[in-house]
């Protein structure tokens, strides 16, 4: 992939998907990033595993080949401004409204009040496989690469949690064991979608109260590399105050140790925060969400401006 530049618009939350189309206004969304000049675009949060109750009303899915063709046109409109575009991979876990709550240990539901199932080793291959049939339809509808939402207390991210992941065999116990999970899935995506399709992760960087440490992300993030991701975004659950670049120093710190390109996302604003995380480490990508929710254009102001 040739980029026009560094930036990447964030994961923001959909519900534009209606039936088995994209409203026109979600297809204006995502046009407006690609010629506002975004060099990827992320979707936003997008279910693998079939519900009964979602999140909210139009969140978007790919958990059927019905959906395959949904996103066509979406995808027809960014490439138009040769722009990229990923479909972030999620499973909701704990903050599912579904009668079955899945989570690696038995704990209490975020978005209702009801405990969670602890799930079998039959109910982690299944949802494993999830992943992979997902990525698969991804890129037959003609995405540039799927993000695996590992990040914000999402099914992926309570299992690499002490606090969530309390199981005794080998998918809890250790940063080793922890990490099987996901580990798991990126093979079995790698499998379906050949070499030639561009996966990334987003992972939270550390967040002592909600059971993840420094030691275990940077852990984490080798071993994600090691199973063949190509891209890593770096954050977390823990918001900073307002004027930071929230996970800056652990973007940093893992640019130093990765082979593969770093996105620094949280808090990113102004030209001059980007222009600081570009020189001052060896981060390669910056992420922004509410910032070109605000000003579609920004990048063409920066870019106009300099």
């Amino acid at each position: 992939m040739k980029l026009k530049n560094r930036i990447i618009s964030a994961a923001m939350f959909d519900s534009f998907l209606e039936g088995n189309k994209i409203s026109e206004k979600g297809l204006q969304k995502y046009e407006n990033l690609a010629k506002n000049d975004i060099g990827i675009i992320l979707t936003g949060g997008t279910s693998v595993s079939p519900f009964e109750v979602p999140l909210a009303k139009g969140c978007f899915r790919i958990d059927s080949d019905k959906f395959i063709d949904a996103y066509k046109p979406l995808i027809e409109r960014v490439h138009k401004y040769n722009s990229y575009i990923f479909m972030q991979l999620t499973h909701a876990g704990l903050h599912s409204k579904d009668n079955i709550i899945y989570s690696p240990s038995i704990n209490k539901g975020f978005s209702q009040d009801k405990n969670s199932i602890e799930m079998t080793k039959d109910d982690i291959i299944k949802i494993e496989n999830d992943y992979a049939q997902a990525a698969l339809r991804a890129k037959k509808a003609g995405f540039d690469g799927i993000d695996i939402h590992g990040a914000h207390l999402t099914l992926i991210s309570t299992f690499l949690s002490v606090k969530y992941n309390r199981r005794k065999d080998e998918y809890g116990g250790s940063d080793e064991n922890r990490v099987r999970f996901l580990v798991e899935i990126i093979k079995k995506i790698r499998e379906k979608v050949g070499n030639d399709f561009v996966i990334s992760v987003k992972l939270d960087s550390g967040d002592e109260k909600e059971g993840i440490n420094e030691n275990g992300f940077l852990y984490t993030a080798k071993m994600a590399e090691k199973a063949g991701v190509d891209l890593i975004t770096v954050s977390g659950t823990d918001a900073m105050k307002d004027g930071d670049i929230y996970y800056f120093e652990k973007c940093k710190k893992l640019a130093e140790l990765s082979n593969i390109p770093i996105v620094c996302v949280g808090g990113i604003k102004t030209y001059e925060h980007a222009d600081y995380i570009l020189n001052n480490s060896k981060v390669k990508y910056i992420s922004m969400a509410r910032a070109l929710m605000k000003e579609p254009d920004l990048i063409l102001k920066w870019k106009h401006k300099k």
